[in-house]
Order: C-alpha cells, then sequence, then structure tokens
C-alpha cells in the first residue's frame, strides 16, 4: 500500500513538473525577505485598469486586459484570497504589465566543403583532409512577450512582491491566447506567496 502511494506520488510530481515545462514561460521573482506574506486575506486591483503597457514594438490587444485580470483572480481564489472592491479596505493590491519585443537571433556556424582552389594550406587539419570551410548563419526573427506581476501592501504602501514570466511567442501562442495567457499567469504566480 506504501509503496502504491510512493508510485502515484511521483508519477503527480512528474506530471506537475512536465506541465511547468510544457508553458515554456521562464519567470523570475522579487520579494521582500523580511514582509510576513502570512497575515493576508483579501485583495484589490490597484485601479479599475490595472494593466500597464510596457516596452513594446507594437499596439497592445485591448482585451488582454480582463483576460489577464480574470486568470489572477482565479488563481488569487485558488490561494484562499478575497477580492474586495475597494483597494483601501484590502490588505495588498495588484497591478500588472504586458510588453513584448521583437528580437533576432543570428546563428553562425562552421560548414566544410570541397573544392578545387578553395581554403587553407594543406598543413591545417581539422579532422581529416581538409580543403575549404564556410560559414553558414542562420538569421530567425521572433517576438518575445513579457507578463510581470505587482503585490503592494497597502498599509505600508510598497511593493512586497514582484514576477516576471517571459516567453518567445509563436503563432500557435497566438492561436491559443487563452492557454497563452493562462500559462503566463502560471509562471508569475508560482511562487506568491514566497515561503
Amino acid at each position: 500500500m506504501a509503496f502504491r502511494r510512493a508510485c502515484w506520488l511521483v508519477l503527480v510530481l512528474t506530471s506537475l513538473g512536465l506541465g511547468a515545462c510544457a508553458s515554456g514561460f521562464t519567470a523570475t521573482y522579487d520579494s521582500d525577505p523580511t514582509h510576513d506574506f502570512t497575515a493576508y486575506r483579501t485583495y484589490a486591483w490597484m485601479s479599475d485598469n490595472p494593466m500597464i503597457i510596457g516596452a513594446t514594438n507594437r499596439m497592445p490587444n485591448p482585451l488582454l486586459e480582463t483576460r489577464i485580470m480574470a486568470a489572477i483572480e482565479d488563481g488569487m481564489t485558488t490561494r484562499g484570497y478575497e477580492m474586495v472592491g475597494n483597494p483601501e479596505t484590502a490588505d495588498f493590491v495588484l497591478s500588472f504589465t504586458v510588453g513584448s519585443r521583437e528580437e533576432i537571433k543570428v546563428s553562425s556556424y562552421p560548414s566544410t566543403y570541397a573544392g578545387a582552389g578553395y581554403g587553407y594550406p594543406n598543413s591545417w587539419r581539422w579532422g581529416g583532409p581538409y580543403y575549404g570551410m564556410a560559414t553558414e548563419t542562420q538569421v530567425r526573427q521572433y517576438q518575445k512577450g513579457m507578463l510581470a506581476l505587482d503585490v503592494f501592501d497597502v498599509k505600508e504602501h510598497r511593493p512586497v512582491f514582484h514576477a516576471v514570466a517571459e516567453k518567445s511567442i509563436s503563432e500557435s501562442d497566438r492561436k491559443k491566447m487563452d492557454e497563452t495567457i493562462q500559462a503566463a499567469v502560471d509562471a508569475v504566480l508560482a511562487a506568491f506567496p514566497p515561503e
């Protein structure tokens, strides 16, 4: 019986780990190590429109705000927090930032070829007879998306938690926007509350 439970636990933990990797988002976290998060019970949005537009080279979709808010609210409910309408009566308030940027990745690597009249002197060797070397270059352009979440303590009027999730956004991610948003929100909430 104990062996079955151990096997089941390993299976569950493995599937959770694979689910986290499958999202493709990498997240970083920062929090005030002296702050006590255990007293938190209620939260609110910092304003009616808590989405901040960060650095971006394209116009963000205005429909993202309500979708991200809903996903964060679900995550907070799952963690046992209650949302209140008035930020002044909450234990903490939230805001989030979205952004994107186009990035270019250039990869160069040597490729060998043989041909008369090309290459280096015969005395130079690289794993056997060598007649020439060319460089192949691959240029890839992609969009990197970012979601950042900030938590502010209401009584102390200061930030106490910050998380950023980033990912190269594919065409498939754009077509499955709700899944992409959920994966980003799961990533930024993974370390909240800090232990």
